[in-house]
């Protein structure tokens, strides 16, 4: 009988009960209870195989993702904890976002049990276990990079007594993610058609694998599988950057791996998450900042944009790199697709869904348009969450590169593909203008912010943060609404209403510790591994 085909989409209803497993105690591995399916009657089919791979992708990066630009100098955040790891006043009580074993669990019970499953096609067997590999290599790799050294499973714990582990280095986890993801290459195709649509591919492995090299600081690994993935030839630029991010860029030629949502089966939250109540039906839970708005350069490259000969005080958002207002709605905007057919303005001055400090308003006086689905406003939305796509590729490319070689001709290719897609101005044209020399630093730093602008948005941001080591400059003072002091010309005053805003601080942000370049073990886990498992140092 011909196999059927489980999609990330199908199995949030076709496999949404716990597989059982023999089991390990609750506690450090996550453990649940076992349910009435087991190991010894559920591996009977090859859909058995295929639904139990296609649930690890649960574990993928979806549309919560976007939190991490709160605890960056992206974006702030009225989810307390998402504040509180943007304002360092987290602790370990509240650091158990991303510390699970229960995606280790489910891999390795697929990787003990897939070689029962009768008659498996070999091939299919192959793929499968090469997908498995590729989410168990980012779930190590997104738990190491923000708790550092902690636990290593690589293999199916049956005993409760061998559950509790002590820690193992960091750099050691990071050999194995390396080796998977070279496995999983070698068996992954370049890419599928139809209901397979979503799963991991070649191009994924190797995008991943050069993230955690950048992330690490193996600048010539990283350049070199960054390459390899634009050596492939199979991804370009979508050809307009906000489409991308909407149902349009779906499964493109830039779509390198994203999470998948549809109308019927499961929508994605990043209406309620980013948009504007007044003209999205949002609920403005995560706003941009004005030092992100502020970030964006002029249309014609000049950094700050207030240096440019056109800028216009009471105009401030005009003549700016498009991504601006392809990324953030600002005071004044109109957006083309309004929920309430009568507002289309966005002002948050003056609507009362909007205004700043209602209560479903903006705290900034910004808030957000890239990734809201512009089509769907009865639901949250239906477009992909891009977790890896090929701007990206081209910029870790251009930031090792630059590390290895300094600003050599394929760096300055790899940043202008982004900058043209953008319609921006070449690197040539940028740094004349603003009188750089062309040396490394000026390319480090222009890269950047160059990542910070084009993947606004994307919770990439506080990663960066974290690994070049600068929160002290950028995650500490206070974070301020919009400046509108000299008034908005596109907002109306008629009726009463304001086009003004003083600057005004939102909230202090305390970056002043080493210790929040790295997250606090869980309190539970430590508690429940009995001495064995030990805070990070700078924590105790």
């Amino acid at each position: 009988m011909k196999n059927k085909r489980y999609t990330i989409i199908t199995v949030f209803i076709a496999f949404a009960m716990a597989v059982g497993l023999a089991g390990c105690k609750k506690g450090l591995l996550d453990q649940h209870p076992l349910n009435q399916i087991t190991d010894e009657t559920y591996w009977q089919t090859s859909d058995d195989a295929t639904m139990f791979a296609t649930r690890m992708y649960t574990y993928m990066p979806q549309d919560n993702f976007v939190y991490y630009e709160g605890m960056s100098d992206n974006g702030i955040s009225n989810d307390q904890t998402t504040r509180r790891f943007g304002n360092s006043t987290q602790d370990p009580t509240i650091s158990s976002k991303e510390w699970s074993y229960e995606p280790m669990r489910q891999a390795f019970s697929f990787f003990a049990n897939v070689d029962k499953v009768p008659g498996m096609d070999p091939a299919l067997k192959k793929r499968l276990t090469a997908e498995v590999k590729f989410v168990l290599a980012y779930r190590y790799f997104i738990m190491t990079t923000l708790y550092g050294d902690i636990p290593f499973v690589n293999s199916l714990i049956t005993d409760p007594t061998k559950a509790d582990l002590p820690k193992t280095p960091k750099a050691d986890i990071m050999k194995a993610e390396l080796d998977w993801l070279d496995e999983a290459a070698a068996d992954l195709p370049l890419s599928y058609t139809g209901a397979d649509l979503g799963r991991a591919t070649k191009g994924a492995a190797m995008a991943l694998k050069a993230r955690i090299y950048l992330y690490a600081g193996d600048y010539q690994n990283a350049a070199a599988a960054a390459k390899a993935v634009m050596d492939l030839n199979l991804y370009k630029l979508y050809p307009t950057y906000f489409d991308f991010f909407q149902k349009d860029g779906d499964y493109s030629s830039e779509d390198i791996w994203s999470f998948g949502y549809t109308l019927s089966v499961h929508q994605n939250g990043l209406r309620d998450i980013l948009g504007s109540q007044a003209l999205m039906n949002g609920r403005n839970i995560l706003d941009p900042t004005s030092e992100l708005v502020n970030d964006y350069e002029s249309k014609n490259g000049y950094y700050p944009y207030t240096k440019d000969p056109a800028f216009v005080a009471t105009d401030p958002y005009n003549n700016r790199d498009p991504r601006l207002r392809q990324t953030v709605l600002c005071p004044g905007d109109i957006y083309p697709y309004p929920y309430f057919a009568d507002i289309n303005q966005y002002d948050p001055f003056n609507n009362q869904g909007d205004r700043i400090g209602g209560d479903l308003g903006s705290r900034s006086g910004y808030s957000w348009c890239k990734n809201v689905d512009r089509y769907d406003y009865v639901r949250s939305g239906v477009n992909n969450w891009k977790a890896f796509h090929y701007a990206e590729v081209l910029l870790n490319y251009a930031e090792a590169q630059n590390e290895v070689a300094g600003p050599a001709a394929d760096v300055i290719a790899a940043l202008d593909q982004v900058r043209s897609r953008a319609g921006m101005p070449t690197i040539a044209q940028t740094f004349s203008i603003n009188g750089l020399a062309l040396n490394q630093t000026n390319m480090r730093n222009f890269i950047r912010h160059e990542r910070r602008i084009e993947l606004a948005g994307e919770g990439l941001r506080y990663f960066d943060v974290l690994r070049w080591k600068i929160g002290e400059q950028v995650l500490q003072g206070a974070i301020y609404t919009v400046d509108a002091s000299a008034g908005i010309t596109n907002i109306s005053t008629a009726n009463g209403h304001i086009n003004k805003y003083p600057k005004t601080v939102v909230e202090q942000r305390f970056f002043n510790n080493a210790k929040f370049y790295v997250w606090p073990i869980p309190q539970f886990a430590i508690d429940d591994s009995k001495g064995i498992l030990t805070q990070n140092p700078l924590w105790k």
